[in-house]
Order: structure tokens, then sequence, then C-alpha cells
């Protein structure tokens, strides 16, 4: 199995640029098609555009820090600088390696070269001869697993923590309560939000799935304080995803995303094939988001859940 820098370098000798080299290289991780990943990326080779600035591996390392610490709140501050902290440190760490994060000089071009031609060398074997590029694409995603993808996936870990004992339960309830009536106000009845959330989310019910069903429970931690908690089941070569629940006053900040990014790791070290959910059918919200994601509908079911209740859902899935 080829590794991030190797599909990177083999990405650039195919004729990528550096950018797209060093993004794309990283597509799957953030459960992007190759395609959009090389679009995304297309515009800051040559060190933009051949413009001959900021080097387009260090563009397509600034690209996966976005994807990794970017804002998603317009006056997050904190989030933002958290970003921009982490775009230095990475371009740092590049110009410590190479003395420079500038195309031009990273090629040894002379100041006052022509950038107006905009068409790209041919990829010859003298082209590589005199160009450091292929293994600056590979440095690049070296730096970025080292430095950056390492810290942010302990923080991730720690963001995650499993439920093992009361409180853990107690808290899932608290939660499982206060969110299912912020979520389904607009779809469901209070008598039957009420009368599903005894019955599916009240600690005895937690207790019940966890000792009996196979259920796990992660609680979803936002510095340090539970905002939301995932509700899973291993089956045999897929994951079940029963709950991935987040507080309204937590959601956009990118939380859903690192939760998705933690089932599809989970699902790979476990090795299992998919992730299945199922879903309101009038849920569009949480529909869209699940479809970005990658999940795809596969049917639709309605189940009687008692008192007089069903829920009428579709059941999503997502290949591994």
């Amino acid at each position: 199995m080829e590794s991030r820098k190797e599909i990177a370098m083999r990405l650039f000798r195919e004729g990528f640029n550096c950018s797209q080299a060093v993004f794309a290289a990283f597509a799957d991780y953030y459960h992007m098609d190759m395609d959009t990943a090389l679009k995304v990326s297309s515009s800051f080779g040559g060190g933009m555009g051949r413009m001959r600035e900021v080097c387009g591996a260090v563009s397509g390392m600034f690209l996966v820090a976005g994807m990794e610490t970017g804002s998603t709140e317009g006056k997050d501050q904190e989030a933002k600088k958290h970003n921009y902290d982490v775009v230095q440190q990475l371009a740092a760490i590049y110009r410590q390696k190479n003395g420079s994060i500038i195309c031009r000089e990273l090629l040894g071009l002379d100041k006052a070269a022509d950038t107006s031609q905009t068409k790209p060398e041919e990829r010859t074997k003298e082209y590589y001869k005199k160009r450091p590029c292929v293994e600056l694409v590979g440095q690049a995603v070296e730096i970025l697993e080292e430095y950056l993808l390492k810290g942010e996936r302990e923080k991730s870990e720690s963001t995650f923590q499993k439920v093992t004992n009361e409180e853990g339960i107690k808290k899932v309830a608290e939660l499982g309560t206060k969110i299912w009536h912020e979520h389904y106000a607009t779809i469901l009845q209070t008598d039957q939000i009420d009368y599903m959330v005894e019955r599916f989310q009240s600690e005895h019910a937690v207790k019940e799935q966890m000792a009996t069903q196979g259920y796990e429970y992660y609680l979803i931690k936002d510095n340090d304080v539970a905002v939301g908690y995932i509700g899973l089941v291993m089956e045999e070569d897929k994951i079940f995803l029963s709950k991935l629940y987040i507080a309204k006053e937590s959601r956009k900040k990118g939380l859903a995303t690192k939760a998705f990014g933690f089932l599809q790791d989970l699902a790979k070290e476990e090795k299992k094939q998919k992730i299945w959910l199922t879903v309101n059918r009038y849920n569009v919200d949480s529909i869209a988001v699940y479809e970005k994601k990658g999940f795809v509908k596969i049917k639709e079911q309605v189940a009687d859940i008692g008192n007089g209740y069903v829920m009428d859902d579709f059941v999503m899935e997502k290949l591994i």
C-alpha cells in the first residue's frame, strides 16, 4: 500500500502540480473525492499560477492545515489564531529545511525572470534532473504527517472519550434529553420526543444498550467539556452509527467533521467495510450533512417503536 508521500510524488510525476500532489494525497483523509481535491488545489502550482511566489508544495500544506484546523465561525478569533499559528509553524519548518518557501528562490531563478509565461514546462528527464520539486512534494507530506496530523490526531483522540462508568452514562442521558428536544422539535411532537428519549436515551436505556446490545458510547468534548455524544455498534463487517448528536451551541465548530474522521479511523482499525445509519426522512439538514460526508441512501424503512409511534427513516451507508 502506497504511503501518502509516495502518492504525492507519484501524482507529481503523473503531471499534476506540486500543490495538487500534496493536497490530493490527503483527499481520502478528509472524505473528499480526488477530482475535487485536484481542482481545489490546482491554482497554486508554480508558486501560485506559475508566478513563482509561495511554493506550491507549501500551499498544499496550507490547504491541508485549513482542512485540519480551519475556522468555520466568522467571529471565532481563537480558531483563526490557531489556524494561523499552524500555518506559520509549517512555513517555518519548511523554510528551515530548504532555506525559503518562495518558488523562484527554491528553483534558483533570477528575481527578474519572466513569469508572464503560463505554459508549464514539459516533464522530461532533464526537467527532473534540474528541479527538486518531486523531493519537495514528498518532504511537504512528511512535514504534515509529523508536525501537524500527529498532534491534531492526539487532540482528536482526547475529543472522543469512551463511556465506561456511571458518570459517563449519566452525562450521555443528560445530553440526550437536551439535544433531542433541540434537534427534533420541528420534526416530531413533544410527546413523541419524550417517549423516544425515555426509551432510547435515558440512563437505564443506555445501560441496557451497553450491557446487552453491544453499544459503545463516546462523549464528544470541546475544550474538555462534553457537548455531544456518539452511540455505535460494531457488527461483523460494518459499524452501525446509531447516534451522533452535538448540542446546538457547539455546532459549526468542526466537531461533526472530526467525529466522522474518528469513525472512519475506527472502522479502518477494526477492519470494517462500511458505516451505516438511519435518519428521519424529514430531517433534511442531517441528511445533507451525511451526503456531504459520503453516505448514500440505500432504502427506506418504517419501524414500529411502540405507543402508537413509528420511525420513518432512510437507511444510509458509506463504504470505507
